[in-house]
C-alpha cells in the first residue's frame, strides 16, 4: 500500500504542474486518498489526515465522499483541539466539517445517511434549525432508518414541545417497534400530556427490554412521579445505581420527587 505521506506528496506535486484548469481526478485516486485518510484517523494520525483530505478537497471538491472524508478529519481534528481547551479553534474546525458535510449531501445522488450525519453535527453543534431540516431530509430518504425520527423527538422533548416529540417517537416506533428508549421517551411525552395510562403502559414496555439500564429506569421514575406516584418514583430512583446517583440530574430528580411527595401528603 502507497503510505499516506506519499500520496499527499504525489498530489502536491500534481498541483505544481497545473495551468489554468486542474485535471480531474481519477476514481482510484480518490479512493487511494480516501482509504488511507480513513487508516490514518482510526489511528488518531489527525494532522496527516486532514492534509491528505484538505489536498482531496482542493482537487476534487464536487465529491460527496471527498467533502464526508474532510468531515471527519475536521471533527477529528475539533476534538484533539477541544482536548488542548482550544474552545475556538475546535468550534471552527467543527463549523468547517459542517460546511464539508452540507456539501456532501448536495453532491450526493443519495444523501441519506449523509443527512442524518449533517443533523447529527449540527445538533451537537446547537443549531437545532439546521439539525431539524436535515434530520427531516434523512427520515425521508431513509425509509427503513428509525434514527432520524428519534433524534428530532429529542430535539422537540428538550424544548419541551411535547407534542412534536410524540409525533417523531411515534413515526421512530414505526420503524422500530421495540426501541426501548423511543418507548420512554414516548412514554415521557405522553406523561406530560396528562396521557397516563398510555405513557405507564409504555414506560413497563420499554423496562421489560432492558430491565437493569438506569436510564432507562431513570426515564421511567419521571413518568411515575408525573403520573401521580411519587412515592413509587422515589423508590425507583433510590434503586439506581451508587455512581448514577451522584449526577446533578439525579439529584434535581429526587428533589422533584420529594416535593411532589410532601404535597401528595397534604
Amino acid at each position: 500500500m502507497i503510505p499516506a505521506t506519499l500520496i499527499v506528496v504525489l498530489f502536491l506535486g500534481c498541483a505544481k504542474q497545473e495551468t489554468n484548469q486542474a485535471p480531474e481526478l481519477s476514481a482510484s485516486q480518490r479512493e487511494a486518498a480516501i482509504s488511507s485518510a480513513m487508516e490514518l484517523l482510526q489511528t488518531d494520525q489527525v494532522p496527516e489526515a486532514l492534509a491528505i483530505t484538505s489536498t482531496l478537497i482542493a482537487k476534487d471538491p464536487m465529491n460527496a465522499e471527498s467533502q464526508e472524508v474532510y468531515a471527519l478529519a475536521l471533527i477529528a481534528r475539533g476534538w484533539k483541539l477541544q482536548e488542548r481547551r482550544d474552545a475556538q479553534g475546535a468550534q471552527k474546525a467543527w463549523d468547517e466539517a459542517l460546511t464539508a458535510y452540507m456539501n456532501a449531501c448536495n453532491y450526493s445522488s443519495n444523501p441519506g445517511l449523509l443527512e442524518l450525519s449533517t443533523g447529527q453535527l449540527a445538533q451537537m453543534l446547537q443549531n437545532d434549525e439546521l439539525a431539524i431540516v436535515y434530520y427531516k431530509n434523512a427520515h425521508l430518504n431513509n425509509k427503513k432508518d428509525a434514527r432520524a425520527a428519534f433524534y428530532l423527538s429529542q430535539i422537540y422533548l428538550l424544548n419541551k414541545d411535547w407534542v412534536s416529540a410524540k409525533n417523531w417517537l411515534t413515526q421512530s416506533l414505526l420503524r422500530t417497534p421495540n426501541e426501548p428508549f423511543a418507548l420512554l421517551s414516548l412514554a415521557l411525552a405522553e406523561a406530560e400530556l396528562s396521557n397516563c395510562e398510555t405513557a405507564l403502559r409504555l414506560a413497563i414496555d420499554g423496562c421489560e427490554i432492558l430491565p437493569s439500564d438506569p436510564n432507562i429506569r431513570f426515564v421511567q421514575a419521571r413518568v411515575v412521579r408525573l403520573c401521580g406516584n411519587s412515592q413509587h418514583a422515589h423508590e425507583i430512583l433510590l434503586s439506581l445505581p451508587i455512581q448514577f446517583q451522584q449526577t446533578a440530574l439525579f439529584q434535581e430528580e429526587l428533589e422533584n420527587c420529594k416535593l411532589s411527595m410532601s404535597s401528595e401528603d397534604k
